[in-house]
This record gives C-alpha cells, structure tokens and sequence, in this order.
C-alpha cells in the first residue's frame, strides 16, 4: 500500500450561495495533521453544504481550499453508489480512487458481518451504512470526512463506528465529524467549532474546554445563544 504524506487542511473564505441566499459567508479554518475535528451545528447551520465543498462534491463556490481529490475521503449523508452495486465493487471503487488498505477493510467487513458478495439494495440502511463507513474509513486519504456518521445506525453499529474511530485514534490524518449528536464524540474531539448562519467561530482546543469544566456540549450550546 503506498505511503502518503499526512498534512495540515485548511480552507480559506468559503463563501456559498444559492440564488439570492447565502449559506455560507466567508469560513476559514486550519484543521491541523492528526486531528480529530467536531463540526457541531443543527439542521440547517451550513454543515453539509461545508462538507460537500471541502470533499469536492461540489465545485460551484467562492474561496480556496488546500487539499482536493483523492488526498480527501469524504462519507456524505446520502449514498453516491447505485443500490445493484456490490460491496466488492464498492471496495474497488476506492481501491482504483485513493490509496486502500483493502486487507483493513476486508478485516471490519467480517466483524461487521457484511458479506463483499452482498449487493447494497440487500442490505439494511444501517448495514449499508456501514459498508460506506468502511470503505472510507480504511482509505489512506490525509483527510477523512465524515457528515453524520451514525445516522440509520442501531446501538450496536454506532459502538462500531465510534471505537473503528477510536482505534485510529493515534493515525496523523485529519479526521472531521459534522454532527449534533455530541455525546458519542464528547472524549474524542481534539478541536471543536460552531456553524450558525453561514458563519463559523474559531477552532477551538477541545482540552481547553474541558479544563474550564465545561462540557462540549455545553459550549456548544454557549455558541449557539
């Protein structure tokens, strides 16, 4: 598997409209190498539309962005892969595309007991959930996207995801999470920011939260008043 070189991310103004609204308005930040990002905001904030520009899914915007294509593995919301798809050929797709540790993800396809013979239209929301989750997961991308991970997923698939996580926890990529659901990333946040509007407030040392003795839920609700 080739080796990549880990690297700082960073995207600079970001601004996004659609028509005569403006969904986001000037964003910039520096995600630095091994970190692991929480990007909090509710329905609505801007999150995915971020998402989608810094993962290259959408190309139509204002402001620069340091690292494209396949130096960015981006797990959207929604499926890009037709349900008569296999899994195998999922796998292939990320294979031909970024560099793939294809053994790691055989690995956590048979824990996950999803078989790469199963088409996606076979599987559950959630087991397809997680294929997708795999396949990302085990890309060598420097930067990992992840826009709400957990959704469809039952207790037992989001303790998948989150220890999958936790067990990359020491890796010198940079890893994203756009989410509310705050809880099931509390402890793994290294940084944290707020999206609100269109607009997003400074990253933020996720330790120096926590000594001030509050939670990250708790700034966050702090940035939303």
């Amino acid at each position: 598997m080739k080796t990549v070189q880990m690297q700082d991310f960073s995207f600079t103004d970001i601004t996004k409209t659609y028509g005569s609204k403006k969904v986001l308005a000037g964003v910039s930040a520096r995600f630095p190498c091994g970190s692991f990002i929480g990007m909090l905001g509710g329905n609505g904030a801007g999150k995915t539309t971020l998402f989608n520009i810094l993962g290259n899914a959408d190309r139509d915007f204002w402001g620069r962005v340091s690292l494209r294509g396949n130096d960015v593995a981006y797990m959207r919301t929604e499926s890009l892969f037709p349900a008569y798809m296999k899994v195998a050929e999922v796998l292939a797709f990320y294979r031909r595309f970024y560099p793939f540790d294809e053994g790691k993800a055989k690995q956590l396809l048979r824990e996950a007991d999803i078989s790469e013979k199963s088409r996606l239209s076979s599987l559950s929301a959630g087991k397809r959930r997680m294929a997708e989750f795999i396949a990302n997961f085990c890309t060598r991308s420097p930067v990992l996207l992840l826009d709400e991970p957990l959704t469809n997923l039952d207790i037992y698939a989001r303790d998948f995801v989150v220890n999958s996580l936790i067990d990359c926890s020491l890796d010198a990529r940079v890893v994203a999470v756009a989410t509310h659901e705050i809880s099931e990333f509390e402890n793994m946040f290294t940084h944290v920011t707020v999206l609100r509007d269109g607009s997003m407030c400074p990253l933020t040392v996720a330790e120096s939260i926590r000594a001030s003795g509050r939670s990250i839920d708790e700034f966050y609700r702090e940035k939303l008043q």
